[in-house]
């Protein structure tokens, strides 16, 4: 039975995709009125607060008296805990260290120094030493270990940058993350186009099936906009990026699962490291891989948790593309798009998904509350670029005046 330690996010949609493959699941979770139905009917759904460790799972897996065949993170702040569960099982595993650098991003950087890959100069910040700005700016002031772009900034003065810090060190609640470190990392800003670079490692190595574009919001938030998804041999980056993406996992020792590596080329054209993480991209980037380069992520990352090889190569030429549709004020949403009814007679119109229903509160500084629509295309990798670009630039969102009109 695979274990799919709380599922969130790309979890989810990995969870609804290996019941509907048959696969039989054991999900502990802390959430688990966030699982779909036909999850809760197909699978085996059990209560775990990350609070309460590894410890509690090894109970689960004994007293339910399965018999684990895999492990699988289900969220970014799942990584430790899966990891640590899957050794004790003796099953595939990451090592600790490995565990802690793709989820500290402190440690992160000090092991990209150690193994020569580009990273952005950094340093941690904790909240009795907020003085003068450590880098020149524009900085980057981000949480060492929160993920999902939360309270990422841009600063450029020395009031912005200890606004910034200030924010991360009182922040509350952190949404889904349990024992969140309230140290800020200041970082190097590296100016340059954004990618991801997804993938998995099993038994027969690592396989990097998409150069993903990245476009994200203008400064000073790093909002993620859109995204589009190819395969390597239709990007003009993707021999670059596969080699660098082939580093980063060797580097790590990324020894199985998934992987997501966020990456910016810099003006001298080499890739920098932002970020790295040993799971699933969210966004539903692995849903537009399947549309684009053909490959199911989902099914991979179980058949390499098991320890065996998933065979999928890219098998289409085409990109997948997909832009979040954002709220620029704030108010109720009137229950629809100006502009959007060009994008939905080209031919690369995939569909769109609505998010928030008419009477919803948007507020466009806020990551949870501001998308509205996900608009999708499927075609050749420069016009579904163009028609991401075009959707973010072109398509509003109406808000209901005083009286809800």
């Amino acid at each position: 039975m695979l274990i799919i330690v709380q599922p969130l996010s790309a979890g989810i949609q990995l969870a609804s995709r290996l019941v509907a493959a048959g696969v039989p699941c054991l999900i502990p979770t802390r959430f688990p009125d966030l699982l779909p139905a036909e999850v809760h009917a197909g699978a085996r759904v059990v209560d775990w607060h990350p609070d309460h460790g590894v410890p509690a799972l090894l109970d689960l897996v004994d007293r339910l008296g399965v018999v684990p065949t895999g492990v699988i993170a289900g969220f970014e702040y799942a990584v430790g805990p899966a990891a640590e569960l899957a050794r004790a099982l003796g099953l595939p595993a990451l090592s600790q260290d490995t565990a802690e650098a793709v989820r500290q991003k402190d440690v992160m950087r000090e092991r990209c120094v150690k193994h020569g890959i580009a990273v952005p100069a950094s340093i941690t910040v904790a909240a009795d030493d907020v003085g003068e700005c450590p880098v020149a700016f524009p900085a980057v002031v981000k949480p060492v270990d929160w993920g999902g772009s939360l309270m990422v900034r841009l600063v450029r003065n020395t009031d912005e940058y200890q606004r910034a810090c200030a924010e991360i060190h009182r922040y509350g609640e952190v949404k889904f993350h349990h024992d969140p470190r309230r140290v800020a990392l200041v970082e190097e800003y590296v100016d340059g186009p954004e990618f991801s670079l997804e993938g998995w490692v099993d038994a027969a190595g690592p396989h990097v099936v998409s150069i993903t574009t990245k476009l994200v919001s203008a400064p000073p938030q790093f909002f993620e906009m859109g995204h589009v998804a190819t395969p390597p041999l239709s990007s003009p980056h993707g021999r670059l990026l596969h080699e660098f993406a082939e580093e980063v996992v060797a580097a790590f020792d990324i020894s199985v699962g998934p992987f997501h590596i966020e990456t910016r080329i810099a003006a001298d054209g080499r890739p920098v490291l932002i970020e790295v993480g040993a799971r699933l991209a969210g966004d539903c980037i692995p849903e537009l891989i399947m549309a684009g380069p053909g490959v199911d992520l989902y099914l991979a990352a179980a058949e390499a948790a098991r320890g065996g090889r998933y065979g999928d190569q890219p098998v289409s030429s085409v990109s997948a593309g997909l832009a979040f549709v954002t709220t620029d004020r704030p108010g109720a949403f009137a229950g629809s798009l100006s502009g959007i009814e060009p994008f939905l007679d080209v031919d690369e119109f995939d569909r769109i998904v609505f998010e928030a229903e008419r009477g919803a509160a948007l507020d466009p500084d806020d990551i949870f509350h501001n998308r509205v629509a996900q608009v999708y295309f499927v075609g050749d990798p420069g016009r579904v670029e163009d028609l991401v670009d075009a959707v973010l630039r072109d398509v509003r969102v109406d808000i209901s005046d005083k009286e809800g009109n």
